[in-house]
């Protein structure tokens, strides 16, 4: 477990190192604020677990500190300090919701007493939010861990490591819910109340992403007006979902090994290295070992991501699951959409238990979606018969190659039976590709990297017309 945050909003300074020692040698993690407007500056930032405030502060009484705190929801427990005991200061601030009211100077072993009573309520209420998380509808683990038994053994995994700092390589086909958990692990953890930052390794070119990730001193480059955070800066204390790593440059790769070993960054144009505590989750929907061997994906990252390894098996290798899913997002999307009476139609879900789900958990999603938004029941089952029928012309066409009779060969020379090869071969893979684009054909083209023209010939040629 991660030490607690406790933030001590407290004037005094001989009061503040006094709670600060004992918090710290409890297992605290504490940080201190003058007054009450610089705490409840910090507040959002640090997310306490606790909040000592003192009742009279130099800039304002310290009840309406406590007052921020439940109004803005940060779910810090507070306790307050008062000078004497006042029987009715102490009935109010409980009233406003204090978790405890200690008298100044405090008492060392009634603070110690107060402090073990406080580690044990922040316990029991990180294992309430993470057994709630697990029960609410439309949460990733009610999406992940449905009714088949390969998620029950992914699940398994999850409860097992969730609540450590071990780091995390996530595999599957795109759209099997990859995102999700990695916040599952994150919600099962001790962090769960720091940040969670999710890149995309595959949505920026190199340049941005390492701005991105390490951040930038001001100067660093043409355009670093000022100095920027990275975003394992924010992710300090907290988690980094890294999604596609397989996508990231190899010298960012050097760069991310570096923070793995020795947990520090640098920022673009910065010397001095910054100190970052994150867990790290990684991501890829590719055969990573396949990068190594190519030299894309360097083989001392790989086995510092490769502690754990997830991999979520696609949709239609779980098909018992898929009726709960359905109906899980489609109560979720009539929730969010105020479509309290959509449904899916029973037929229909029979119909999803056999399809091949080439988008994996996304498609589905988005079938649910348009479902229950615009109730096209009907659009969405032509849409899946549709790309049923290119998933086995496909699977045909990869499983089956004819074998003529010899009789078919006379008359012909082995340079006609290579045309004929040749333009049968082209022939599928315009097929392909066309299917692909459900016709698109300057979107065909632009994949086929030929012209638009060319590819209208090509389609004559082969009597795709």
């Amino acid at each position: 477990m991660n030490p607690c945050c406790i933030l001590v909003i407290e004037s005094d300074g001989l009061t503040a190192d006094h709670l600060r020692a004992l918090a710290r040698e409890d297992g605290f993690q504490v940080h201190h604020a003058a007054n009450g407007s610089e705490g409840i500056g910090m507040l959002a930032a640090l997310r306490p677990e606790a909040v000592f405030v003192d009742v009279n502060l130099p800039d304002m009484d310290g009840r309406k500190v406590l007052s921020e705190i439940r109004t803005h929801g940060f779910g810090s427990l507070v306790l307050m300090l008062l000078n004497r005991r006042d029987v009715n200061a102490v009935v109010e601030c409980m009233k406003l919701g204090a978790f405890a009211v200690l008298e100044k100077p405090c008492d060392p072993d009634e603070l110690d007493a107060t402090l073990h009573r406080l580690r044990d309520r922040i316990r029991l209420e990180e294992e309430v939010q993470t057994l709630r998380s697990r029960v609410e509808e439309g949460s990733p683990y009610q999406l992940l861990f449905g009714h088949s038994r390969r998620m029950r053994e992914v699940q398994a995994i999850v409860d097992q490591i969730a609540d450590t700092d071990i780091t995390v390589l996530i595999r599957g086909e795109s759209g099997t819910g990859k995102d999700l958990l990695a916040r599952a692990i994150y919600e099962g953890s001790a962090r769960a109340k720091r940040a969670f930052v999710k890149v995309n390794c595959a949505a920026l070119p190199r340049n941005l992403l390492e701005s991105e990730l390490f951040g930038y001193e001001e100067g660093a480059f043409t355009g670093a007006h000022r100095t920027k955070k990275g975003k394992f800066e924010y992710a300090d204390q907290g988690t980094i979902f890294l999604d596609e790593i397989t996508e990231m440059h190899v010298d960012l790769q050097a760069k991310l090994l570096h923070v793995l070993q020795d947990k520090e960054i640098s920022r673009l144009g910065g010397k001095d290295p910054i100190s970052v505590d994150v867990r790290i989750i990684a991501a890829t929907n590719r055969e990573i070992e396949e990068e190594v061997r190519q030299k894309r994906f360097r083989v001392d990252l790989f086995y510092r991501l490769n502690v754990v390894n997830i991999v979520l098996p696609p949709l239609r290798e779980r098909a018992e699951e898929i009726p709960f899913l359905a109906e899980q997002l489609c109560r979720k999307f009539a929730r969010q959409y105020g479509r309290p009476d959509a449904q899916i139609p029973r037929d229909l879900l029979k119909e999803m238990e056999t399809y091949p789900w080439p988008g994996n958990v996304r498609e589905l999603e988005n079938y649910v979606k348009r479902i229950v938004i615009v109730g096209d029941v009907d659009g969405v089952r032509r849409e899946m018969l549709y790309h049923r029928r290119v998933h086995e012309r496909n699977a045909v066409d990869l499983q089956q190659e004819e074998i003529p009779d010899f009789s078919e060969f006379q008359g012909r020379t082995l340079r006609d039976v290579s045309r004929e090869a040749a333009r049968d071969a082209e022939r599928r893979v315009l097929r392909r590709v066309l299917d692909h684009t459900r016709w698109n054909r300057k979107k065909a083209a632009q994949l086929l990297d030929i012209s638009y023209k060319a590819l209208l010939y090509k389609i004559r040629e082969t009597g795709l017309e």
